[in-house]
């Protein structure tokens, strides 16, 4: 009789166990890592062309690119090539200044060069608004990933018995 009741004990252990890893295998099937990593393959992938597409844009626009609260190279050149003009050249430098202030709306190409250059501003910002959000995802999905690898050990080391 002691042998069957060993025997018993030994079966229901095992029967434990089975139930136990079958739980484990599951809660793995539930973590899903697989999409997972599917995720931050494509977020990778859309923060690549995110970046390829900005140097592209800043490569195009490059005359067009200013500092904060400056102007571009374009309107530069435009700005001195008008005061460099003859019958301008008799003015004194308050005189040129606000007359260099006044032909930013009425010249056509300088009007038009600084309405570009706050259009390649403000586009430029976009892209960099859209990479920064593609890097705070990824930054994101790492964190679950880090989690995901975390749970994975615990379930590979913790015994329910």
């Amino acid at each position: 009789m002691p042998n069957q009741d060993l025997a018993e004990q030994v079966k229901a252990k095992l029967a434990l166990e089975d139930e136990n890893l079958s739980h484990k295998i599951q809660a793995l099937k539930d973590l899903n890592t697989k999409a997972l990593i599917e995720q931050i393959i494509t977020t990778e992938q859309a923060l690549d062309t995110a970046l390829r597409e900005e140097h592209t844009f800043k490569d195009l626009n490059a005359g067009f690119l200013s500092s904060v609260g400056s102007d571009c190279a374009e309107v530069k050149r435009l700005l001195a090539e008008l005061s460099l003009s003859p019958k301008e050249a008799k003015m004194t430098a308050v005189e040129m200044a606000a007359w260099l202030i006044t032909q930013r709306t009425k010249n056509t190409e300088l009007t038009h060069a600084i309405g570009r250059q706050r259009s390649v501003t403000f586009q430029l910002g976009n892209l960099q608004i859209n990479i920064e959000q593609f890097r705070r995802r990824l930054d994101g999905l790492h964190g679950v990933l880090h989690l995901r690898t975390a749970q994975v050990r615990f379930l590979c080391e913790v015994s329910y018995a």
